[in-house]
This record gives C-alpha cells, structure tokens and sequence, in this order.
C-alpha cells in the first residue's frame, strides 16, 4: 500500500471516529437564574459531595452547553441528579432541546422526585440532530410540601462526564459600559497627571485648573 492510501485510510478512519464518538460536552454556562453564587457553582460541578444548587419553588435553574450534543448517531445521554430534602418532599420539572438564543426548543420533558434522577437517552433519535445538537436543559421545581425548600441539584450528567457550570460571559452592553468605564479613569489619570483637571466622583462635579490656578 503506499503511503498516499495510508494517508486516505488514516483520514477516512479519523473522520469515522468524529462522527460516532459521543460528543464531550462538558462545560455549561447558567442562563438562570441571574446570578450563582460561587459555592453553589462549585457544588454543582461535583459528584458526590451531598451538596448542589437549590432550585426554590416556580424558579428554574437553566444551563446551555458550550458543546451541542446527539448530532450524529451514537449513545449520547444526558442526566440530571438530585437531593433528597431533609424534610418534606418536593418535585421539578426536567426539560431537555434546544437553547435557540433564549427562546428554548423542549424535546423532552419528565418529571422527578427530589432524591431521584431523570435521564434522556439516544439524544440524536429524539430530534437534535435535525436542529444540529442539543445544547439547553432546565430543572423548575413545581411542587414543594411540608417544609421542603424546593429540589436540590446535585450535578447535570453527560455521557458519563460531570458538567463544570461556569458564569456566563457579560453582555455587549455591559463590555461597552466597561470598556467606557476604563476609557474614563484613563482620561482622568493623564488629566490629572498634566493639571489640566479633577473629577470629584462622589458629587458628579468637574473643576478645572491650570497649572494649579482657578
């Protein structure tokens, strides 16, 4: 065989591989709520550590992968782990699709008892694949009795793999007020280093001198 088959070969084989392997989809950034705090991100990246985000009754925790999952053919799974509640006993709506920009597509939906676990299978043979993968699943607690504060999250599965949950990336807007906010203290610093100003920042007033005249 020469080597230029060898190469084909090696390609075709390489290419075989990507298509069929599941996808790694590892990584999530939390649309809801708004804001998470540091131990309760930490704790829902970890197995087994009997600690993950409390989901409050009518609240939704939302998370968008950073890797579309069930494209192509394969065993691609997703499953969600939860906590048992110390008294009481509570429920959540799990929905499984498409993040769509904020306007969610759902594939699937199932219910599940805090304690209990719920996972979607065969991900590419229920519809990602036509929207080319899934990337958006959300737990929204619609039940909560007898002194329960609503379902615990214990971690997101995905083939196998703990999702990390990171914070999501600031919106364009807020670059801009923050790319507007370094610009400002800039111009002050030099301002201030060729007497040409001051700002007084806690009365939102200017005064300018010259060469340390009023």
């Amino acid at each position: 065989m020469s080597v230029q088959s060898l190469r084909v070969v090696a390609t075709l084989a390489a290419t075989l591989f990507c298509l069929w392997a599941p996808a790694l989809a590892r990584t999530a950034t939390y649309e809801e709520p708004r804001s998470m705090d540091e131990a309760s991100r930490i704790a829902l990246s970890r197995r087994g550590d009997n600690a993950g985000y409390l989901v409050e009754l009518d609240r939704t925790l939302a998370l968008v992968f950073d890797q579309p999952f069930g494209q192509i053919g394969g065993a691609d799974s997703i499953a969600v782990f939860t906590l048992a509640p110390r008294v009481g006993d509570a429920r959540a709506v799990v929905r499984f699709g498409v993040w769509n920009s904020g306007s969610p597509i759902v594939l699937r939906s199932r219910n599940v008892n805090a304690g209990g676990s719920v996972s979607f299978n065969n991900l590419f043979q229920i519809g990602c694949s036509l929207f080319g993968g899934c990337d958006f699943v959300s737990v929204t607690t619609d039940r909560a009795r007898r002194g329960a504060d609503g379902v615990v999250v214990d971690y997101v599965d995905v083939n196998g793999e703990v999702t990390e949950v990171a914070a999501p990336a600031p919106e364009p807007s807020q670059w801009t007020l923050m790319i507007l906010a370094f610009a400002g203290v800039a111009w002050r610093l030099k301002a201030a280093r060729k007497g040409f100003g001051t700002w007084d920042l806690g009365l939102g007033s200017y005064s300018r001198s010259l060469n340390g005249k009023a």
